[in-house]
């Protein structure tokens, strides 16, 4: 079950890696072939859309600039926060990229509280919110899930990684019922 998960969180972080991006070329670049991939030719100040693993690695040479970065904002996170640990008894709807934009969230001040300790305290701030999101979700899916009412409609609010959950407990608490009695 733990490597089900695991796999299904990666294909997720696979997918986001592959969504398309806005870019702008910083310079002319000649056209490539990878395999199964061609990226170019860019002229430079033109906008283009590629996958986002390519416009990182073509922005770390200076060959592009990400126009629309799709990171996580403090504020949408404080915003989700305080949606999440309200007294609603459901889920609300999160982008169904929140948990990769998280991570990459988390990880970019980390990288910059190595390079500053003055941002720890922030980041200590941040992952704790993160972490309520996650607790204030799973206790509602867990509820979800382990309910005999279940339907497709259940799903709306859940993210890709969020619905492996939903299912593995659904699954596991309606064996459970027949097995029990």
């Amino acid at each position: 079950m733990r490597e089900e998960v695991k796999r299904i969180i990666c294909d997720m972080e696979f997918e986001f890696l592959n969504a398309k991006v806005r870019v702008q070329a910083e310079q002319d670049f000649q056209a490539i072939e990878l395999p199964g991939l061609r990226i170019g030719p860019l002229s430079k100040g033109e906008r283009y859309s590629m996958h986002l693993w390519v416009a990182e690695e073509l922005e770390k040479k200076g060959i592009v600039k990400i126009v629309e970065r799709p990171e996580l904002k403090d504020e949408e996170l404080m915003r989700f926060h305080s949606r999440e640990t309200g007294l609603s008894s459901g889920p609300f709807e999160l982008p169904s990229d929140f948990y990769p934009r998280l991570r990459r969230l988390l990880r970019k001040l980390e990288e910059a509280a190595r390079r500053d300790p003055a941002i720890l305290s922030g980041l200590d701030k941040l992952k704790a919110r993160a972490q309520d999101i996650v607790n204030a979700r799973l206790k509602k899916i867990v509820s979800l899930a382990s309910s005999m009412a279940r339907s497709p409609m259940m799903r709306k609010y859940l993210t890709p990684e969020e619905e492996v959950i939903f299912d593995l407990i659904g699954d596991l608490t309606d064996t459970w019922r027949e097995e029990v009695i």
